[in-house]
């Protein structure tokens, strides 16, 4: 570990101009060591700044938030410190990275008001990765993100485990801005059904391609409702573990005719039992089904028997019961 001292020793570099990346993740340099790269003058090029799990709090992600020196900086990664809501909105006030495209701020105190501080941020037009997981935004940050309008770039956001709820799903899905996601984590959120049929309505989303609502409470309603979606032509990977849609919501999905591109399939822990396997082996437009996971199921041998007759899935490469 470089700890404080290793980054004010390197942080005072004048001859390294042509630096690119710089990872000092898990390193402990804490507020101080942040406090002293923020203030290197020579690293222009600087791209990269991995500075995970370093125990830096919202004195250390303030002070990198005023650093004028990183204009071509493209990924900055914070996760795993504790910047909390006066970290997040500091840094939401940057106006030097506008080349940023991958921000990672996972599992780090962050609630409603830094989340609502870093949704009006316009300079990071050219955002394409953002990854809030792991906090605590709730309804009201969601909400509030679900309403910027310069994240036009955005492709991947990963809101898993920020009880979002229904409210906060429903938020999102009225989004219009996002027309090139491709990655939407909303995983153990306490969405049910409410929230995933509003998710389902979303018309804008229109390249989207993975969708994780794993650990949720959507239930047969909920499946059915995204079953009906046909605006997500390009999904290709949906993860529904451990939802509790039981052979009636296995059996709506087992009907979609849109997504002709999906590619893997979660329904793990989701009660399906041998009916649900049953009408899912009847499907016939996932033609490039390469994984499909239906373990924990109690499909049983029946289940089992109708999954064997199945003749569309010839790209089939894993199958987990």
């Amino acid at each position: 570990k470089i700890r404080a001292e290793g980054a004010t020793a390197l942080s005072k570099n004048t001859t390294w101009i042509n630096l690119q990346t710089l990872n000092f993740g898990g390193n402990k340099i804490g507020d101080k060591g942040a406090t002293a790269l923020s203030h290197n003058p020579t690293w222009i090029n600087l791209q990269i700044l991995d500075l995970r799990n370093n125990k830096i709090d919202e004195e250390g992600a303030t002070a990198l938030s005023k650093n004028t020196t990183w204009i071509n900086l493209q990924t900055l990664d914070l996760g795993d410190n504790k910047i909390d809501e006066e970290g997040a909105t500091a840094l939401s006030k940057n106006t030097t990275w506008t080349n940023l495209q991958t921000l990672g701020l996972g599992r780090n105190s962050i609630g409603a008001e830094g989340a609502t501080a870093l949704s009006k941020n316009t300079a990071w037009t050219n955002i394409r990765i953002f990854d809030l997981r792991g906090n605590s935004i709730g309804e009201e940050g969601a909400t509030a993100l679900s309403k910027n309008t310069a994240w036009t770039n955005l492709q991947t956001i990963n809101l898993r485990g920020n009880s979002i709820g229904d409210e906060g799903a429903t938020a999102l899905s009225h989004n219009e801005t996002w027309t090139n996601l491709q990655t939407l984590d909303l995983g153990s959120n306490s969405i049910g059904a409410e929230g995933a049929t509003a998710l389902s309505q979303n018309t804008t989303w229109i390249n989207l391609q993975t969708l994780n609502l794993s650990n949720n409470t959507i239930g047969a309603e909920g499946a059915t409702a995204l079953s009906h979606n046909t605006t997500w032509t390009n999904l290709q990977t949906l993860n529904l573990e451990r939802n509790s849609i039981g052979a009636e919501g296995a059996t709506a999905l087992s009907h979609n005719t849109t997504w002709i591109n999906l590619q893997t399939l979660n329904l793990g822990y989701n009660k399906i039992g041998a009916e649900g396997a049953t009408a899912l082996s009847k499907n016939t437009t996932w033609i490039n089904l390469q994984t499909l996971d239906l373990g924990y199921n109690s499909i049983g041998a029946e289940g089992a028997t109708a999954l064997s007759h199945n003749a569309t899935w010839i790209n089939l490469q894993t199958l987990n019961l």
